[in-house]
């Protein structure tokens, strides 16, 4: 019958850049370091970290607490009790950092070329 076709991202979730997300579950409050791989049928169970570049395997488990890195992931050490408590704040602070840097982004439309027509036409500097 073969593995779920969805991904499952819960509450006070990091995902790094570049990452790739296939068919995997992620449990409240992971990392998953930059460029990272979860395949088919991986989780991420509460409070876990997977560092950059490391590649978790399909059908594979980063129980709860653990640190895992490389290719493929193995376990690394316990996470202290400070490192589980910094993970939710991780998540709120670049979702106020990206919030803060939204106005900067055009947006998907021409919209933006209207506006300027129409300060040009009535002299104000773009």
């Amino acid at each position: 019958m073969g593995l779920p076709a969805h991904t499952f991202i819960e509450r006070y979730v990091t995902i790094g850049a570049c990452s790739l997300l296939r068919s995997c579950t992620i449990e409240p409050e992971c990392i998953v370091g930059q460029h990272s791989i979860l395949m088919e049928g991986s989780l991420m169970e509460t409070h876990s970290i997977l560092e950059a570049g490391s590649v978790l395997p399909p059908g594979r488990r980063i129980p709860t607490g653990e640190l895992w890195a490389g290719n493929p992931a193995r376990f690394v050490r316990t996470l202290t009790h400070e490192e589980t408590l910094e993970i939710p704040k991780l998540a709120v602070a670049i979702n106020d950092l990206s919030r803060s840097h939204f106005s900067e982004f055009l947006p998907y439309s021409t919209a933006y070329l209207e506006v300027e027509k129409l300060k040009k036409s009535f002299g104000m500097s773009i």
